[in-house]
């Protein structure tokens, strides 16, 4: 057993980190700028499609010469595409008229989901710390999603400009 708990860890908050900060940027890109939604998804989308030629090419060229760029399609790999093609633009749909943060939570609630789906189907039964880790899901979601409390007018601080008080909230 050659693991190590720290790098692990270091891991693990650097995907957070990196993935926060990503979802921050795209939601910024989508809603700083003048081009429509789909456009955008274009634009971001060319860079993917030349990736993914590139990797073919490099990784399959003979194949891809002999047999063709389509072969071992099936129909499960064609909806396994569509579906993950439909998701992205749902999640640019949610984003842009969202936000990130409403994202991430839908994410973790449908993969809540999906397990629960799996145990009633498949007979999966979930560990403590999936537990855990479900009820701070749900936990935060229902505190995001909770209204908050306006303060009344005359309790909220006020701001000295000069000899003249103003409130900070107009």
């Amino acid at each position: 057993k050659d693991q190590n708990r720290f790098v692990g860890l270091v891991a693990v908050i650097s995907a957070a980190c990196t993935s926060g900060f990503s979802g921050v940027y795209f939601e910024k890109i989508l809603k700083g700028s003048e081009v429509t939604l789909w456009i955008r998804n274009i634009q971001m989308g060319l860079f993917s499609i030349a990736i993914a030629f590139v990797t073919a090419i490099v990784g399959d060229s003979a194949q891809i010469s002999q047999k063709g760029f389509f072969v071992g399609y099936s129909p499960i790999v064609v909806t396994v595409i569509t579906v993950q093609a439909v998701g992205g633009l749902i999640v640019a749909v949610v984003v842009k008229y969202a936000d990130n943060v409403l994202k991430v939570f839908a994410s973790s609630f449908s993969i809540l989901l999906s397990c629960l789906i799996s145990a009633l189907a498949f007979d999966f039964r979930p560990n403590k710390s999936f537990l855990v880790g479900a009820s701070l899901v749900l936990m935060s979601t229902v505190m995001y999603s909770k209204p908050s409390k306006k303060l009344p007018r005359d309790v909220l601080p006020t701001v000295q400009h000069g000899t003249r008080k103003t409130s900070l909230v107009l």
